[in-house]
């Protein structure tokens, strides 16, 4: 019987991979990520919350109680994504938040659950933030988008809309979040380097220090910065991929390969994952984030 089993070792072509990101880094516009992770996350808004927000609830919470909400505040949520911070928000303060995000599909999303505590607005989070006049803003919140925003513009802009007094939580996922999963797609990429089509051109930071830096460099004081990590376990590197394309932590990074070669390079990463990630409970997914709290003097 002749075996069709893949190679051990299979043939990598480093060089090549190198060479093809270079040029893919340097032909793409930077706002095509954008588009993508927007299309990704309208693709994934009508099952978002069961597969990131719940899980992430807890930490998300957290930041919120360092913020120290007080009633009648007025409350910013820049990719508000379905609404649960901006609804966590109007809950605290009595007052209607506005939720800010580029995907029409997480905004209908929003409106339809979160309705009645929010004014949803489709807008870049930079973009709105320079449409507001000064001191305009008790509180200004950001979770699990950071990094697909401009995160120095974001948080200069924040600082400038906030009254004296105000403060800002920031909670995202780090630059090193999935370097595991990202470890496992590249051993993909590079034994098909062609079917590489897009490299996303993100903007998470390293570390809360990175964060931190930020706020005081725009004369905000840091009360508070932390991070640290949250595992999931799923059954195969299959169910591995889907459940990173639904928490929109991989987001945009389905459209990554050539559509005529998709299935057979997403196949090769599942075999990668569940070979490199397995654990006695199953494939771990592991996000690493960071967070931040700063004040308007």
């Amino acid at each position: 019987m002749t075996s069709t089993a893949r190679p051990l070792c299979p043939r990598r072509r480093w060089l090549a991979l190198g060479v093809r990101v270079a040029r893919l880094a340097v032909d793409v516009p930077p706002r095509a990520t954008g588009d993508l992770v927007t299309a990704s996350y309208d693709r994934v808004a009508p099952g978002y919350d069961a597969a990131w927000t719940d899980h992430m609830r807890g930490l998300t919470l957290k930041m919120l109680d360092r913020l120290s909400v007080l009633p009648g505040a007025a409350c910013v949520d820049l990719a508000c994504g379905t609404g649960f911070l901006a609804e966590q928000l109007a809950r605290r303060t009595g007052r209607r938040a506005v939720g800010v995000d580029t995907s029409a599909g997480m905004l209908d999303e929003a409106r339809r659950r979160r309705g009645a505590y929010a004014d949803f607005v489709c807008a870049d989070a930079v973009a709105y933030l320079e449409s507001r006049p000064r001191r305009s803003a008790d509180l200004v919140t950001c979770g699990w988008g950071l990094g697909y925003t401009r995160p120095w513009r974001v948080v200069r802009e924040a600082a400038r809309v906030l009254r004296p007094g105000g403060r800002i939580g920031i909670i995202d996922n780090g630059l090193f979040s999935l370097a595991g999963v990202l470890g496992c797609s590249l051993l993909a990429f590079a034994e098909r380097p062609e079917a590489l089509a897009h490299v996303m051109k993100v903007r998470f930071l390293p570390a809360s220090w990175a964060l931190a830096a930020m706020m005081r460099a725009a004369g905000l004081a840091v009360r508070a910065s932390w991070g640290g990590s949250k595992t999931y376990v799923v059954a195969t590197g299959e169910s591995a991929i889907a459940r990173l394309t639904a928490t929109g932590a991989a987001a945009g990074f389905e459209f990554a390969a050539d559509p005529a070669l998709r299935d057979a390079v997403f196949a090769r990463f599942a075999e990668i994952l569940a070979a490199r990630c397995r654990t006695p409970q199953g494939i771990a997914i592991t996000h690493r984030y960071l967070a931040a709290v700063g004040v308007k003097s």
